[in-house]
């Protein structure tokens, strides 16, 4: 289990310790609220830890009694007499964490124990994590969004290509609807110059029978004539009406589309910051890390 330090560690066993040592002992409760990050404390002597202050949000399987060794960072900074820093996994606390061991030395500098904080470090991995996952995203929807914007340049130049021959078209039909007005104009002064011939013929009698016939077949090619202009001046007429829907329909489309594309790029440069900011969010990130670990 974890002491209480100052409280828990026999009489016997304080007076035994070196003066340092108690020193350290009594000063590891306020120590640890010193420390901006959730730490744990470990007081140790030279072979074992004699008090455990426990963090606020993690626990460690280390306890009071636990034998120093090599690895730990303790066992280090005993035996080397200078600060460690120390990234453990969880076989030798129970959890990952990065500890910074200090050596607690006597009047003569001979080191004497350690004092140790230990801080989680998983949580700010999930933190890095977090934010290349994030930054990652973020890139790959700018990059998605660019090229939706560029997918959309091309559908807008081909909705101008579609626009500009369906005006061609348009164009083309109104002129033979005029073609057809005008033979349909030709056809009817026939007709009248048919009926006209036929009336000068019966005047004629009997001389004039031949030019009757010619007459008669004036009009009905007349007639006919007529009859299909008024076809074709009708499909025209229809055709007019459904290029020009079709022309307002592509010049809609085209106008969606343009709009489309200044928002997708508007959306793409946004998402280019917020990229930027991702980046900047994991080199915080990994530098908050750094800094916890640094104690």
């Amino acid at each position: 289990m974890c002491v209480e330090v100052g409280s828990t560690v026999p009489l016997e066993q304080h007076q035994a310790m070196h003066p340092a040592l108690n020193d350290a002992l009594r000063f590891a409760r306020l120590a640890q609220r010193a420390f901006l990050d959730d730490v744990a404390i470990l007081v140790a002597d030279r072979t074992r830890i004699w008090a455990v202050v426990p963090a606020r949000t993690f626990a460690l399987t280390v306890t009071e009694g636990y034998e120093l060794r090599p690895g730990d960072g303790l066992y280090e900074a005993v035996r080397e007499g200078r600060v460690r820093e120390v990234r453990l996994d969880a076989s030798v606390l129970g959890l990952p964490v990065v500890i910074k061991a200090v050596p607690i030395a006597a009047e003569g500098g001979e080191p004497v124990g350690a004092f140790c904080a230990c801080t989680r470090v998983d949580a700010k991995e999930r933190l890095v994590g977090l934010a290349t996952t994030l930054s990652s995203s973020v890139q790959q929807t700018s990059a998605t969004l660019q090229e939706m914007a560029a997918s959309m340049q091309v559908l807008a130049t081909s909705l101008g290509d579609i626009a500009r021959e369906s005006r061609s078209v348009l164009t083309a039909v109104r002129d033979v609807r005029s073609i057809s007005d005008e033979v349909r104009e030709i056809a009817d002064t026939s007709r009248i110059l048919g009926l006209n011939a036929s009336i000068e013929a019966s005047r004629a009698g009997e001389s004039g029978r031949g030019f009757a016939v010619i007459a008669r077949e004036i009009r009905r090619l007349a007639e006919g004539a007529r009859e299909q202009t008024d076809v074709i001046a009708q499909n025209t007429r229809r055709m007019v009406e459904m290029l020009e829907a079709l022309n307002e329909a592509i010049e809609r489309v085209d106008r969606e589309a343009e709009a489309q594309r200044s928002a997708m790029e508007a959306l793409a440069s946004a998402m280019q910051e917020v990229s930027q900011v991702a980046v900047d969010l994991v080199a915080f990130a990994e530098q908050t890390a750094r800094a916890g670990a640094g104690g």
